[in-house]
């Protein structure tokens, strides 16, 4: 086989360290004529290996922009920002009362995201529940520095690629292939975003890249990692008028995610849709921005549009099993979660959350060793944590307090800061009359999760009970 055929065979497996070794043994040989195309294809194989989806981050909202208008009101209306300090709720949306909420206060969904993987655990009482994530999305890439290094050196093919510090964008930016290929090394792989967007700016000033969409939707991606939505609004808007291309138009919704619009993200959705109709990745977001607004009857209608698009969507199948088990519909839960795990997905939180459901739909022979499979799956503190906390609930049904006292006891040795197993061991001393441990562990669960208003309400009633 012909040694460049094998590497390009190796990157569409995505061998990429394999493809990268037979790249450097080529670059080796100097009178190759093919070297271009192999620092091509090294420089490919080395951008899709550190390559992570920054399409769907969650970057949250911009707490610091000074063009904010939001902060003239202290009331805005309801449904129209996603923030939660004003206690506001979306006229016609449940009520967010029967399903845990995270430390920012919205509701917690069936899917780990980024930005809001580092919640903080929502406080719960004695007969609360809390069912972990089924699993999380591809983080953002913009603070990925992995590679460093030098303009396509034929002495060290097995060194850097590219010197950054060195590279003249206006020399690649006429050449459409390379141009492409390297502002996604830069952005990706070397987390150079400033050079990248210098490339972007000489990519547009060339003639041949004039009404590029491409390229205009680039800026507008750097721009946002730089911290400037509002000016990246501007090139995204460009490149939409260019091309309806779905990235886009997710790219320009995640400015509105980022500035607190959420019905402005929603329009431009529902603008995208009427010409991609069916589009999966439009509805996803669309679902997933009514669910930060608190409209949670209007998302979970949307992932069901998902479902009947995508049967394989996961993320859809787990927010409509969360809506379900917080509804009192366990089983409904179980049947999604079941689907989820023919699928091929194998995690512990799922295993934890088919257990719970078993629980409380009945199936209590097979509680425990969903939580077995649970427990070898888990690969962190955090998740053996969590899983000894959903272990005490089980405990708690079947009346053995002294089991569920030491799952949570547990559960503290693998997260100190858990602060729903420490409100809940409080609860069991109280039970227990040993009321100077309660309020102990209520001062500990306090400073993990300072507004709880579960753990103020125990402190309260330990206090009144003097």
């Amino acid at each position: 086989m012909d040694i460049f055929f094998e590497a390009v065979s190796l990157y569409r497996k995505r061998k990429y360290d394999e493809c990268i070794e037979v790249c450097n043994t080529m670059l080796k040989n100097n009178g190759d004529q093919r070297l271009q195309r192999v620092w091509e294809l090294k420089m490919r194989a080395l951008t899709q290996r550190v390559y992570v989806d920054d399409i769907e981050a969650d970057d949250g909202i911009d707490e610091n922009d000074d063009l904010d208008t939001s902060r003239l009101a202290t009331a805005p209306r309801p449904g129209t920002t996603m923030r939660t300090s004003s206690g506001l709720t979306t006229p016609g949306a449940a009520k967010v009362g029967n399903r845990p909420t995270t430390s920012a206060g919205r509701p917690l969904t069936g899917m780990a995201r980024p930005g809001t993987m580092g919640q903080t655990r929502p406080g719960s009482s004695m007969v609360s529940r809390t069912a972990p994530r089924t699993g999380s999305r591809s983080g953002t890439a913009r603070n990925i520095r992995l590679g460093s290094a030098s303009i396509f050196t034929l002495h060290d093919p097995a060194g850097p690629l590219v010197d950054v510090a060195r590279l003249n964008p206006a020399v690649f930016a006429a050449k459409k292939t390379v141009a492409h290929i390297l502002f996604s090394y830069l952005y990706y792989h070397e987390g150079d975003v400033r050079k990248a967007l210098e490339l972007c700016d000489a990519a547009t000033s060339a003639r041949s890249n004039q009404g590029d969409w491409w390229w205009n939707m680039q800026k507008g991606r750097c721009l946002i990692t730089l911290g400037n939505p509002r000016k990246a609004e501007q090139f995204l808007r460009a490149a939409l008028s260019q091309c309806a291309h779905p990235d886009v138009v997710l790219l320009l919704a995640r400015i509105y995610v980022k500035i607190d619009q959420p019905l402005a993200a929603l329009e431009v959705c529902r603008s995208a849709l009427d010409r991609l109709p069916g589009d999966v990745s439009l509805l996803t977001q669309q679902a997933r921005i009514l669910e930060l607004v608190g409209n949670l009857p209007a998302s979970v209608r949307m992932y069901r549009l998902v479902a009947q698009f995508d049967a394989t969507s996961s993320e859809a199948l787990a927010c409509i099993a969360v809506h379900h088990f917080y509804g009192n519909q366990p089983e409904m839960a179980l049947l999604h979660y079941r689907r989820i795990l023919s699928m091929g997905v194998n995690s512990a939180e799922l295993h934890c959350n088919l257990a719970l459901c078993c629980l409380y739909g009945g199936q209590l022979d097979l509680v425990m060793p969903c939580f077995q499979r649970a427990f070898r799956l888990a690969t962190s503190t955090e998740q053996r944590a969590d899983i000894w906390y959903n272990c005490s609930f089980a405990a708690l049904t079947s009346g053995d307090f002294n089991l569920a006292r030491r799952c949570l006891r547990l559960c503290i040795s693998c997260d100190g800061s858990h602060g729903a197993a420490l409100n809940n061991l409080a609860v069991l001393a109280a039970k227990a009359g040993q009321r100077s441990k309660a309020r102990s562990y209520l001062a500990a669960a306090k400073s993990a999760l300072p507004d709880s208003p579960e753990i103020h309400h125990n402190l309260e009633h330990i206090d009144s009970a003097k």
